[in-house]
């Protein structure tokens, strides 16, 4: 069975039996989070509406040390879901990551402002990125015109050459991307890390 078809539990399973014999409170460990990480990724496909619900149910007659678990289950799938986005829609699904994050720590009000923070650090992050994508691409074309226009002229039929196919314009973009994602890269892990020291 290709590794990318296994679930989690059978990839953790395999790694504990290499290790040695995966213990019974180390089997409940992988079913517990397993079973957490399915359920927010059920939400996150919007194939459920009840979410708040089925946290309820799943978290009664749990003790805390299984709630714990449960908690980082479902920590762990919504920060994997909170990048640097690099398209418009990415936005979208960053919402409704936070959102569930939201309805996870409804009792702590500080979360929603945290939430609220993150989404305009994001949001921020992608305006930026395509400003200085745009400005670069307008300062490129100037000098891409003049030998669009040399080419047309010498091959006698019109020439069209991508500004961001350009070697010195891939480059000189990709610097600036680096930089742009280790600034904003560094404040979404401050973010993070605050979820996971609730959580740990």
């Amino acid at each position: 069975m290709p590794d990318e078809i296994k679930s989690a539990l059978e990839i953790a399973l395999e790694k504990a039996e290499k290790i040695g014999k995966a213990s019974k409170e180390e089997l409940e460990v992988f079913k517990l989070k397993e079973e957490a990480q399915r359920l927010v990724a059920k939400f996150l496909r919007n194939e459920i509406s009840d979410f708040e619900e089925r946290i309820k149910e799943f978290l009664k007659d749990k003790n805390p040390q299984q709630k714990k678990i449960i908690y980082q289950g479902m920590v762990d799938v919504f920060l994997r879901n909170v990048v640097l986005p690099s398209y418009e829609y990415q936005l979208e699904d960053i919402k409704k990551t936070l959102e569930g994050l939201r309805n996870l720590f409804k009792n702590i009000p500080e979360i929603s402002k945290i939430c609220q923070q993150l989404e305009k650090l994001l949001k921020e992050y992608y305006t930026h990125k395509e400003a200085i994508y745009n400005e670069l691409v307008k300062r490129f074309n100037t000098g891409v015109e003049a030998l669009e226009k040399a080419l047309s002229d010498q091959l006698g039929t019109e020439v069209k050459v991508s500004v961001e196919e350009h070697p010195q314009f891939k480059e000189e973009w990709n610097k600036i991307k680096s930089k742009l994602d280790e600034e904003y890269g560094k404040q979404l892990e401050y973010f993070k890390n605050i979820f996971k020291k609730i959580v740990s």
